[in-house]
């Protein structure tokens, strides 16, 4: 009766080990495609409108990133700070309740802020030939470091323009005594006191009736606000300074990205560099339009002495770009322009 009971028992713990080793094989011979078919769901944001080129763009890179994963990384963008204002996007991306956003100036991280310097690029080929090369990856690294995220890549957004009514400006003389709103930061205020006007820090929700009232003579912007905002009903005059050519960053949650296969990394760079280049197309298509649209609402435009201009606020770099770039980086900057 024990003999029985032990051949018994011994027959049922190596049924019990047969179906153990047959499923482990069975995960094992699927896991790898259960863990490879597992789909990676995240939310994008920004606080561009819903039409702007950059809200566009990114669901036609997120639609490729689908198609081109096979599934795998499936994101929805939020444009409109539907999911909060930009401090607050970036927050979420350091968190991780935001997979990406794209984003201007970084809180905190001065080498996002310092590509607002004055004249710090001549053109948008000149920004490309600094940002896609080894000063592109060093700053990358630089401001991944202080901001906790991850550096996708970067995209080209408008240059800056003064508007002003019944002024005829050609010289930073002609500015003496203007009271110019600036956003309220140390490069803008810089870059206007050394060209003799008076910086006024102002929420852009105040600009059309500060403009209106007199509070404020001038503003400056890029062209898409200009138009967008109907400052031509209180502004008469464009004055064509370019004076700060800005660019926006995509950013991703770091542990989220470092937790990726070189092959899913390789693709979202791919698609952002495919992207980015569709955005600034874009972009400066409707930036033309922009520039139409105020020329029918009566605005002149006048182009300055830039050379006086550049000349009044060469020395503004020197107490932001070496703590923001690294030292040199300015320098190396300015090498790689053609006309130098």
């Amino acid at each position: 009766m024990k003999m029985k009971s032990f051949k018994t028992i011994s027959i049922f713990i190596a049924s019990v080990m047969l179906l153990l080793l047959t499923a482990c094989g069975s995960n094992s011979a699927n896991g790898g495609s259960k863990e490879k078919s597992k789909v990676l769901k995240m939310k994008s944001a920004d606080v561009v409108s819903a039409k702007s080129p950059y809200s566009t763009g990114m669901d036609e890179f997120f639609s490729n990133l689908k198609k081109d994963t096979n599934g795998k990384i499936d994101v929805k963008h939020f444009p409109a700070g539907q999911l909060g204002n930009e401090a607050e996007i970036i927050e979420g991306v350091k968190l991780g309740t935001l997979g990406f956003a794209l984003t201007g100036s970084i809180p905190d991280v001065p080498a996002t802020q310092a590509m607002s310097l004055p004249y710090l690029f001549e053109d948008s080929d000149h920004m490309h030939r600094v940002l896609d090369g080894e000063i592109g990856k060093k700053l990358g690294k630089r401001i991944e470091e202080k901001a906790g995220v991850k550096v996708i890549g970067y995209v080209y957004f408008a240059p800056r323009v003064l508007t002003v009514k019944g002024k005829n400006i050609k010289t930073p003389e002609d500015l003496k005594g203007l009271k110019i709103r600036v956003p309220n930061n140390q490069i803008s205020i810089a870059t206007w006191k050394a060209l003799g006007a008076s910086p006024t820090p102002m929420a852009f929700t105040e600009v059309f009736s500060g403009l209106q009232q007199g509070v404020i003579d001038g503003q400056e912007n890029p062209y898409e606000l200009i138009a967008s905002s109907s400052l031509y009903e209180v502004q008469d005059t464009v004055i064509e300074t370019y004076h700060a050519m800005p660019v926006r960053y995509l950013i991703m949650n770091k542990k989220t990205y470092d937790s990726l296969s070189k092959e899913e990394k390789d693709t979202i760079e791919k698609d952002w560099a495919t992207a980015s280049k569709a955005i600034e197309k874009k972009y400066k298509e409707e930036e033309a339009k922009y520039i139409q649209t105020l020329k029918e609402h009566g605005m002149k435009f006048i182009k300055p002495d830039i050379q006086a201009f550049k000349e009044a606020t060469k020395d503004v770099w020197k107490d932001i770009a070496p703590e923001a770039f690294g030292d040199g980086v300015y320098e190396e900057i300015q090498a790689l322009r053609k006309e130098k």
